[in-house]
């Protein structure tokens, strides 16, 4: 198979896992530090959903970005695609605590997380920081400065409490490798 046909198939499978939603494609999920059955964290759902980038000339000459669902377009390498995590407090009690944790799939290049306060990690997801405090050891004892490329997981750590009925976004850009 060719390296073109192979980053095109590694393409539609991106777009397909991630269309297939949290739990079958367990691409984020929801870690609570300590789940119980009882615990208010379990009435916080997550869907999962990945929107490709396109640019668009407006009627009147302006470029527009558009979102658009990856099922109704072709994913080629070098797609931009902006990947949502909504999140709502289904329960009565307030959530507090709330981690979501999203590793980044092979077949994309991470680019940037939209929040400031996600932490992200380069080692598969042992360890979560910031990305210029982050190292990437290479070979034995020699290590670098992490950089975008490098990283493997994203994680938001919600920095307050979600309400009852409350919801949001976290949200990450990447690249189609």
């Amino acid at each position: 198979m060719s390296n073109m046909r192979m980053i095109l198939l590694e393409a539609a499978l991106v777009a397909g896992v991630l269309m297939t939603g949290l739990s079958a494609s367990q691409i984020a999920y929801a870690a609570p530090l300590a789940a119980a059955a009882t615990d208010p964290q379990a009435d916080v759902k997550i869907d999962s959903m990945i929107r490709v980038e396109r640019t668009a000339e407006s009627e009147n000459g302006e470029t527009i970005t558009e979102l658009v669902d990856p099922a109704t377009v072709k994913v080629v390498p070098g797609d931009r695609l902006l990947f949502i995590n909504r999140y709502h407090n289904i329960g009565n009690k307030d959530v507090t605590g709330f981690v979501v944790n999203n590793p980044v799939h092979d077949a994309v290049a991470f680019v940037e997380v939209l929040e400031d306060w996600a932490l992200l990690s380069v080692d598969g997801g042992q360890n979560f920081g910031k990305l210029p405090e982050l190292r990437v050891t290479d070979g034995e004892q020699a290590s670098r400065p992490a950089v975008t490329s490098d990283v493997t997981h994203i994680r938001w750590v919600l920095p307050s409490p979600i309400a009852p009925g409350a919801s949001g976004e976290l949200r990450f850009r990447g690249t189609v490798k």
